[in-house]
């Protein structure tokens, strides 16, 4: 049986099976200094495969996750 999911633009099916969310970096925290705080935190920008925070802020990539913290990926950069 097969099951047909509408995804909504801000929507994404995770690793996990979940449906997560997507979006660009910089629209998921309010400033670069927060996201430091959650790199510091959770190594966020290590998870994404960069080295520093700044290269990934500047980059800005498209990026997915849920709820589960081995779901957030980059989807294109």
């Amino acid at each position: 049986m097969t099951t047909n999911i509408k995804l909504n633009k801000n929507q994404a099916i995770c690793e996990s099976g979940l449906i997560g969310w997507k979006c660009n970096l910089q629209e998921n925290y309010n400033s670069f200094q927060e996201f430091e705080e959650y790199c510091r935190a959770y190594a966020i920008h290590a998870r994404l495969g960069y080295k520093s925070m700044k290269n990934a802020w500047d980059e800005n990539p498209l990026i997915k996750g849920s709820t589960i913290p081995s779901d957030l990926e980059v989807i294109k950069s």
